[in-house]
C-alpha cells in the first residue's frame, strides 16, 4: 500500500468512530469552500514546518466557535496529517464530507438506494450532452448548476443524495458523473463491497437482478453492488465489469469478436 493511501486509510478509520451527522457534514463542506478561496488559511493549516498539534490547535482556534463539535473534529484530525500542498488537504476534507453524508446513509439503511439514485443521475447526464455540457460549463454559475440539479431530482430522492450531487456540481477536477463514480467508490469501500458495471440491451427484472448478484458475490466471496446500463447497442446479453475482470456475452461483442477473427486471416 503506497504511503498517501495508508494515510488515507488511516484517517478514515480515526473518523469512521466519530459521530458527524448531513449538518456537521455540511460544516465540513462549509470550511472547504472557504480554505478554497483563502490561499494564505490553507497553507497554514497544511504547514509542514509546523506540529501536528500546532496545526490541529489553529483549526481548533479559527472554527471551534462555527462549525458544530463533530465536524471540528473531524477537521482537527485532517489537519494533523501530512500533506504536500493546501489542495490536498482541503481534497482530504471534502473527502471526509462525503464520507460522512454516506455513512449517514448507511446508518439510517439507505445506501443502496442512495447509491442507486447516485448511478442513475450519472448515467443521465452521460446521456444527455447538453445537460453534460452545462454542468461542466464553468461559466454557468456554481449556484445555478446546484439549483438545476435539484430541480431535476425527482421529489421522491433521498435526501443524503441530494446533499451528495448538489455538492458535486462543482467538480473541480472532474466530470460531475466521475465526480459522483468516485463517491459511489467510497459507499463500496464504506460497506465492504465491490463494483460491478453492468450493460445491458434492455433492463434487467429483480429476478435476474437478484440472480446475477448472487453469482457475482458468489465468484468473489463477498458482497457486491450492482450499477447497470441499459444499452440497446450491445444487441442483448450483458458485459459486467468486476474491478480487473471483464466478462462479456453480448452479441455485439461476439460479433466483433468475429469480425477481429476474420481480419486478421
Amino acid at each position: 500500500m503506497k504511503a498517501r493511501d495508508a494515510a488515507q486509510h488511516a484517517l478514515n478509520a480515526k473518523t469512521d468512530t466519530m459521530s458527524v451527522d448531513a449538518a456537521g457534514a455540511d460544516d465540513l463542506f462549509a470550511v472547504v469552500d472557504l480554505l478554497e478561496s483563502q490561499a494564505p488559511l490553507r497553507r497554514s493549516l497544511s504547514d509542514p514546518s509546523s506540529t501536528a498539534e500546532g496545526r490541529a490547535g489553529l483549526a481548533r482556534r479559527l472554527f471551534g466557535n462555527r462549525i458544530n463539535a463533530s465536524a471540528m473534529e473531524v477537521l482537527a484530525e485532517v489537519a494533523q496529517g501530512t500533506f504536500s500542498s493546501g489542495q490536498q488537504l482541503v481534497q482530504a476534507l471534502e473527502t471526509q464530507g462525503v464520507r460522512a453524508l454516506l455513512r449517514v446513509g448507511r446508518d439510517s439503511g439507505d445506501l443502496e438506494r442512495v447509491q442507486q439514485e447516485l448511478h442513475e443521475f450519472a448515467v443521465t447526464v452521460d446521456s444527455n450532452p447538453a445537460l453534460s455540457d452545462t454542468l461542466r460549463n464553468r461559466t454557468y454559475p456554481l449556484e445555478a448548476r446546484r439549483e438545476l440539479i435539484s430541480d431535476l431530482l425527482s421529489a421522491r430522492s433521498h435526501p443524503v443524495t441530494e446533499r451528495l450531487l448538489v455538492r458535486a456540481a462543482a467538480a473541480r477536477v472532474r466530470t460531475l458523473p466521475l465526480t459522483v463514480r468516485s463517491y459511489l467508490g467510497m459507499a463500496a469501500t464504506l460497506t465492504g463491497q465491490q463494483i460491478a458495471r453492468v450493460t445491458v440491451a434492455r433492463p434487467l427484472d429483480e429476478a435476474r437482478t437478484q440472480r446475477l448478484r448472487s453469482a457475482l458475490e458468489a465468484q468473489v466471496g463477498g458482497p457486491v453492488t450492482l450499477q447497470v446500463e441499459v444499452d440497446p447497442e450491445v444487441l442483448g446479453g450483458m458485459d459486467v465489469s468486476l474491478g480487473d475482470h471483464i466478462i462479456e456475452s453480448t452479441i455485439a461483442g461476439r460479433l466483433d469478436d468475429a469480425r477481429r477473427l476474420l481480419t486478421t486471416h
